[in-house]
């Protein structure tokens, strides 16, 4: 906003953007203290800057403004006809400036004149693109003295400073409370409409329960009225901010107090934004890019509503919120280390912060970064900002930010809490939260449009800020179409990551890790040399056997176990040794006999590992708070309060106490029981049938079976779609395979074990989720063109669709069984949950075999699956013979699995092959039980007072 305001003999030119939230107090401290009797112009805030410059100077004047600006003075005096130049940058930078010079002329005195700007795009074409300049944040530039830091507060300054150590110092949790609230309501001083981003996460969360009682006031007040305020969100459908925003929206009393707005999108529409949001982001850095998308949809989405918003940008500065701050060593490292990444938020977090908004028209405010709310914050001692390792092996609260957390537990002044799960929710990067994988697709995309001659030669072309990736000179790319010769300006974390500068060692948000989207979503693969972890070629053992490798070639990985040898086990007491096995290592840890068992009938994942008392997913068997556990696309989660109830309760009144037949007559009717209560659970139609098993994987060799009891004339070849978008153990379970280096009644395998017995001769092909572009691949081609070259190789397909891989994707035709199953068998991955009850009816009623779990949405503990047999099939099962070959059903066959009671009625003639003595499968009942707790407890919700994600 321009001002030309006349004081005497000066004329003060004033450009300045941003919005100064003590005028009001420095205009009355100089008329009613010093004497100031120039009247106000105008009612702008930003009026003030060109009254304190008059009465103070430069210098005095940035120091006392409390605020977020950029602004620009040029003085000029009516007697001599002399210009003075001063310009300043708020402290934290939430507003950016730059200046630059324009070419010098042939006159020497003439070295070019200055010229300032709110964004680099306004200097291309007038400036000389090398002398383009930053104005770091706190810091005022005049042409005689260069850039000078006006804040530098203790805090900041003092390498030493630890006022916590003093006698009688002590910030109080009601201070750093009571100065919150002050920062929130100052950034409601607006003319315009506002609300605020809500993005699910604790920070925002915690700025919306601040925010919201001070909102109705101020429309009481103002406006006479109690509109709901404006909330925005972005994710993808039923991500974890989404989910967890809807969470806090009703937490706050619904749509009586608030307006929510959801803007969902899908990875293949964002790759389109990428050229504008570099060109208004004025950056190259590729995790500011990334993070940017989301923004930018955010903004735009709430331009349409409001003018103004408020943020939780900042918390993660004050509070250690970062997840790398769990490897600190001591708690001068985490002052120190807050410290440093302070001092970056201007070319970082803000920074996008302010573009992403402003390129919509749309101010974004910070009351987290408040001047004296930071500075009570980091008087902390922070000891109190550590992450308690103790506490995280417990289950207990002891995560990233603990403190922040812990200020706000309580309600606010309308009575409304944060939810704990929500309040106590692990911190996500804002790429995770909006919807895992969507990252990766976008990078297969930008892969395919750089080649490797271009990454050749990008020392030699990008001297400055070389990139290392195709993301970065991708984006590169695009920024030098824009601001050649400006790529200095571009501030880069340290080795490429904000960890990279941390004094301890940590691989957490380095330049590896944030292009490795594995490490992104915190994906968990199986150590079995040949599992899906590497790639889909790794997969296949032997030669393709010419089934669909010609067919489906390019898009599609053959599948074959030609290699299998033919060689039998006999492990009478494989079972129990497996069980006592996984029992010792928890037992080990210090856990209970209960605890002991609820680990046990899984594989390598489910091993509790001696020296950290938790699992492969970094889980313990301890009851935790519901806060801590998420209905997530991984099968990672602890048990909850309620399922640990459950699970025990079946333990001490049932099991504790049998052993030998005793125990397996009970563990008998405990099968049967459950399998009733999944039937009543899902409203199965009269005939459908459900078969136990321990994980998601696990069951893929169920079809496999029913397959060869259908079709026993025929070779099986099953196709499986979405392939690295599924677990990693579904495509070699698909053809037979093992896909972990333990099994669940097994426990550890021989090296050179790797097919169950009987699966001999089974193959297939995996379908993959997306082109290398990152674009969704329609499975239903695919899918079509296997089946018939199934058929003309006299083949008989196994057809398996995915009902949500770990990006939601879903395929867009869910295979039914041709002919009741004589033709082909359709199989319908649903391990996530997310379904409706209408279509789960659907697909039995086109005889599909449905694999389910209750181990993500229903958050049981890992390995608690099961295979839904429709009723036509399940009848034709009833009436045909154990498929062959026998072994099939041995230690080593589908007997590593399941015993004879975990199966359905329909497979009678399948139960004396199994094992039924000493096969004490407790583990997976009491697992079984903690997720009937879960989906027993959904069941119950009235629909309408169920999120979208339950439904």
């Amino acid at each position: 906003m321009p001002f030309n305001l006349k004081f005497g003999d000066k004329t003060i030119h004033l450009a300045a953007n941003g919005e100064i939230y003590n005028h009001n107090e420095i205009y009355e401290r100089m008329s009613a203290q010093e004497g100031w009797d120039h009247a106000r112009f105008s009612g702008s805030d930003c009026e003030v800057i060109a009254h304190a410059y008059a009465k103070y100077g430069g210098p005095e004047a940035a120091a006392k403004l409390d605020g977020m600006f950029a602004f620009v003075v040029f003085e000029e005096d009516g007697t001599d006809g002399s210009v003075k130049a001063f310009a300043a940058r708020d402290p934290v930078g939430i507003k950016p400036l730059y200046y630059g010079r324009t070419s010098a002329t042939s006159d020497p005195k003439d070295a070019g004149a200055y010229m300032f700007a709110s964004e680099l795009k306004a200097l291309v074409g007038h400036v000389d693109p090398s002398t383009v300049v930053a104005l770091p944040p706190g810091h005022y530039w005049t042409p005689e003295t260069g850039m000078v830091c006006y804040y530098n507060p203790d805090w900041l300054r003092k390498d030493d400073y630890a006022p916590w150590e003093e006698d009688g110092h002590h910030v109080s949790d009601d201070e750093i409370r009571e100065a919150f609230s002050k920062a929130v309501k100052k950034r409601m001083m607006a003319d315009v409409d506002y609300g605020f981003f809500l993005s699910g996460g604790v920070d925002s969360c915690i700025v919306a329960h601040d925010l919201l009682p001070f909102y109705r006031e101020e429309r009481l007040k103002t406006f006479g009225d109690d509109r709901p305020v404006p909330t925005f969100t972005v994710g993808m459908e039923n991500s974890p901010d989404v989910m967890a925003a809807k969470g806090m929206v009703e937490a706050l009393g619904g749509s009586k107090h608030v307006q929510h707005n959801i803007r969902s999108f899908t990875p293949e529409e964002v790759f389109d934004l990428i050229p504008k949001i570099v060109y208004h982001m004025e950056t190259y850095e590729a995790e500011l890019i990334r993070s940017a998308i989301p923004n930018w949809l955010l903004a735009e989405r709430a331009a349409q509503d409001v003018k103004m918003v408020l943020t939780g940008e900042g918390a993660d500065e004050l509070f250690a919120g970062y997840l790398y701050f769990s490897h600190a060593e001591n708690p001068r490292q985490v002052q120190d280390e807050l410290r440093r990444i302070y001092g970056m938020l201007g070319n970082i977090n803000l920074h996008r912060t302010d573009r992403m908004t402003m390129a919509h028209g749309l101010e974004a405010r910070v009351p987290f970064l408040d001047t004296e709310f930071t500075r009570l914050c980091m008087s902390v001692d922070p000891a109190r900002k550590m992450v308690d390792e103790e506490a995280v092996a417990t289950n207990s609260r002891g995560r990233e930010k603990t403190l922040l957390r812990e200020l706000f537990e309580g309600p606010n002044s309308n009575g409304h809490s944060i939810p704990r799960p929500i309040l106590w929710r692990a911190k996500a990067m804002q790429c995770e939260g909006v919807g895992e994988d969507w990252v990766s697709i976008l990078q297969r995309k930008i892969s395919s449009l750089v080649t490797d001659a271009e990454m050749d030669e990008a020392h030699v072309t990008y001297p400055v800020n070389t990139p290392h990736t195709k993301e970065e000179l991708y984006y590169r790319r695009i920024y030098d179409e824009h601001y050649h010769g400006m790529e200095h300006v571009v501030k880069l974390w340290e080795g490429g990551g904000r960890a990279m500068g941390a004094a301890w060692e940590s691989s957490m948000y380095t330049r590896e890790g944030l292009k490795d989207t594995n490490l992104l979503s915190h994906s968990l693969q199986q150590d079995r040399k040949y599992s899906t972890a590497t790639s889909s070629s790794s997969v296949a053992s032997g030669a393709s056997s010419g089934l669909v490798g010609s067919t489906l070639a390019g898009r599609s990985s053959p599948l074959n176990n030609s290699g299998f040898s033919g060689r039998r086990r006999h492990l009478s007491s494989a079972a129990v040794k497996a069980a006592e096995d996984a029992r010792r290592s928890a037992l080990s840890s210090g856990y209970t006999d209960f605890e002991a068992w609820l680990t046990a009938g899984g594989d390598d994942r489910s091993l509790i590992k001696e020296g950290t008392g938790a699992n492969k997913y970094h889980i313990q068997p301890k009851p935790i708070d519901p806060a801590h556990v998420f209905r997530g696309s991984c099968t990672g989660n602890p048990p909850t309060e309620r399922g640990y109830d459950a699970a025990k309760k079946l333990y001490d009144n049932v099991l504790s106490n049998l052993h030998g037949e005793e125990l397996d007559l009970a563990l008998r009717d405990v099968f049967a029981e459950q399998r009733a209560r999944v039937a009543s659970m899902l409203d199965l139609p009269e005939g459908a049938e459900v078969i136990l098993c321990p994980s998601g994987s696990d069951a893929e060799y169920i079809p496999l079976a029913i397959a060869r009891a259908l079709r026993s004339d025929a070779k099986i070849t099953n196709g499986i779609t979405q392939l690295r978008e599924i677990g990693a153990g579904s495509a070699p379970a698909a053809i037979g395979q093992f896909f972990s280096t333990h099994a669940p009644l097994l426990g550890e395998l021989p090296e050179d074990l790797e097919y169950l017995a009987g699966f001999e001769g089974i193959d297939g092909a995996t379908i993959s989720a997306r082109e290398k572009d990152g674009s969704a691949v329609d499975a239903s081609k695919e899918m079509d063109e296997f089946a018939e070259r199934a058929f003309e190789h006299g083949a008989y397909p196994v057809l398996h669709g995915v009902f949500g891989g770990k990006t939601g994707l879903r395929d867009a035709k869910m295979p039914g069984s041709e002919d009741a199953g004589d033709k082909t068998l359709g199989v319908v991955d649903a391990c996530q949950g997310r379904f409706s009850l209408d279509e789960l009816k659907a697909w039995l009623a086109q005889d599909s075999v449905v694999l389910f779990t209750s181990s993500k949405f229903y958050q049981a503990p890992p390995f608690c699956g099961a295979v839904i047999v429709p009723p036509a099939i399940a009848e034709k099962l009833r009436n045909a013979p154990a498929p062959l070959p026998r072994e099939m059903f041995g230690d080593d066959g589908l007997g590593a699995f399941v015993t004879d009671k975990e199966l359905s009625r329909c497979l009678a003639n399948w139960k004396p092959l199994l094992r039924n003595g000493d096969a004490n499968n407790v583990g997976l009942a009491l697992r079984w039980e903690a997720g009937l707790a879960g989906m027993e407890a959904v069941a119950s919700t009235p629909a309408a007072d169920r999120t979208a994600g339950a439904e």
